[in-house]
């Protein structure tokens, strides 16, 4: 059963596994916009209007806003928006491809896998190109500190794409675990410092913040393109000790849901 086991994680390091998860986030992305007028461009416009309206709405709102707050939206919000978009559309992963399964010899996490790599070209695409509208407009800053943006960016995708992997696995079983996910993910944006300030809290909530798994994925990114700083040692732990967990759980979940979850589709 652990040969089983290790053979079924063993695709996870062939290079024809990552080319056919490659080839699936292309052909997604091609028919998101298919017969669209602006194409890609809409990639944009969603973060940019939600990054206008927070801007424009929470400073109101802050008894002593920022005056880089902008900043911190540009940087945060389009990283939730891709924490948001893979672990909510994990649910429908394997059940919208159970056609294509019954068909082809292809391994099933290969489908969560190939919408992470699709969300993160998104994510790549417009961050960047938000943060440099945002050094255009003169309230961002250009330093080194972000070209490590992508480097922390790879625990934060062995952690979303284990969670996917396990979400999509657990969906045949329980249909309802894709609205439960997204009621869910609306509830943590607000528990998340996202669009305020980790600042803004009481001293003690800032301490059990610290505990929550969204704000140790999204924090280091914060400290570099906001802060303009490095991550310290115990981000740095906490990111590496909540891989180490994401993928022991999502191993223990697949465990227990690939032998009969075809069943259920």
């Amino acid at each position: 059963m652990n040969i089983a086991l290790f053979r079924q994680f063993g695709i996870l390091f062939d290079r024809y596994y990552w080319q056919t998860a490659i080839l699936i986030a292309r052909n997604g992305l091609a028919r998101m916009y298919r017969n669209s007028f602006l194409g890609m461009l809409w990639t944009l416009f969603q973060p940019i209007t939600m990054v206008l309206v927070y801007t424009t709405i929470m400073p109101l709102l802050m008894k002593s806003p920022r005056s880089d707050y902008a900043l911190y939206v540009v940087v945060s919000l389009p990283v939730w928006s891709f924490f948001a978009a893979c672990l909510v559309g994990s649910s429908r992963s394997i059940i919208d491809n159970r056609e294509t399964l019954k068909r082809c010899m292809i391994s099933s996490s290969v489908f969560p896998i190939a919408d992470v790599l699709r969300n993160s070209y998104i994510f790549f695409i417009s961050f960047f190109t938000i943060y440099f509208m945002a050094l255009l407009m003169g309230f961002a800053k250009l330093d080194w500190f972000i070209l490590l943006v992508p480097l922390y960016f790879i625990p934060i995708l062995i952690i979303i794409g284990a969670v996917s992997i396990a979400i999509s696995f657990i969906a045949p079983y329980i249909r309802d675990i894709g609205e439960f996910t997204s009621i869910s993910m609306t509830m943590l944006f607000w528990l998340t410092p996202i669009i305020y300030p980790i600042t803004v809290l009481p001293h003690e909530v800032q301490n059990i913040m610290h505990f929550n798994p969204f704000f140790i994925m999204i924090h280091p990114i914060q400290e570099l393109a906001y802060n303009h700083t490095l991550p310290n040692l115990s981000d740095n732990l906490a990111l590496a000790a909540m891989s180490l967990l994401a993928v022991g759980i999502s191993a223990v979940i697949f465990r227990i849901c690939r032998r009969n979850y075809v069943y259920y589709l």
